[in-house]
């Protein structure tokens, strides 16, 4: 709980220090925790615009704040005295990853071709197919669901497997004329989604319908399902093209980024050597 005797005294200073006091032309120390002091400037860059009850809170709340986190910051200071070195020398380490970092972003800016032709994508994919295996089974595929006592059911499983054009429209255009539900997969899609389109147990195997280019059918106690699968990639082959092209992409922009920043390194390297800024005494 809050020291009323302290809540006090800080609304009493805030509002003096907050109004503007003509008096006050040097910088006030406004609390202090051991060494750590807060001043009136550090708490103005907090409320500056700000003025009335609205400076007041804002100010307060922000003394209050710092208190606390002074207080527990010199905890952890007195606690983790041993870690000390060790601690330094991470805050060191990520201060010159921070610095080293933002310097090549800004020598990187325009620097770094990001346009990478399709060729390159292409060549650099047929060069590496062993690091693109699947961890999953892809499929291209559709289904098609239809009441179970349709009476051309018959008619619309020949033409869903037939590899003529015109019979493969007149079979598109018997779904959408009596509203069947059909689900077409000509992009890559995971087996496991694929088969929650289907009336399917999750105590059973269904490999069986990657098997052969046959139309299959399921069913339910209200509908049927009819079943084309186009293409598989199994778990463990290469995976296609279109699936790995982005994470191509970023390989071979991340390889031109390391060969620019580390012609820059050289560059810098060699520069310092030129001007005499590096001495490296050697031990006989």
């Amino acid at each position: 709980m809050r020291n009323p005797a302290y809540h006090i005294a800080l609304l009493l200073l805030l509002a003096l220090l907050l109004a503007g006091c003509e008096l006050l032309n040097h910088d006030v120390e406004i609390a202090r925790v051991g060494e750590d002091v807060l001043m009136l400037s550090e708490l103005n860059e907090h409320t500056a615009g700000l003025s009335g009850e609205d400076s007041t809170a804002v100010a307060e709340n922000y003394v209050n704040l710092w208190v606390r986190r002074v207080v527990k910051l010199q905890e952890a200071e007195r606690v983790l005295a041993a870690e000390r070195e060790g601690i330094e020398r991470m805050v060191e380490e990520y201060r010159h990853s921070l610095l080293t970092g933002r310097l090549e972003q800004r020598y990187l800016a325009g620097k770094v071709d990001t346009l990478i032709s399709e060729k390159m994508v292409r060549d650099y994919y047929k060069g590496h197919k062993g690091e693109f295996a699947m961890d999953r089974t892809i499929l291209k595929g559709r289904i098609v669901r239809l009441p179970d006592n349709y009476r051309q059911s018959v008619k619309l499983f020949n033409l869903m497997g037939s590899k003529d054009e015109e019979k493969q429209q007149d079979f598109l255009d018997l779904c959408k004329k009596n509203n069947f539900e059909l689900y077409d997969f000509e992009s890559w899609v995971e087996f496991g989604e694929f088969l929650s389109y289907l009336p399917v147990r999750r105590d059973k195997n269904y490999d069986y319908v990657l098997e052969g280019k046959d139309i299959r059918q399921m069913s339910d106690s209200d509908s049927k399902y009819f079943i084309q699968i186009r293409e598989v990639i199994r778990k463990g082959e290469t995976a296609p093209l279109e699936r790995v092209e982005d994470l191509v992409r970023r390989i071979l922009f991340n390889r031109r980024r390391g060969e620019v920043v580390g012609a820059y390194d050289d560059s810098l390297y060699n520069a310092a050597l030129l001007e005499g800024a590096i001495r490296i005494n050697e031990r006989k």
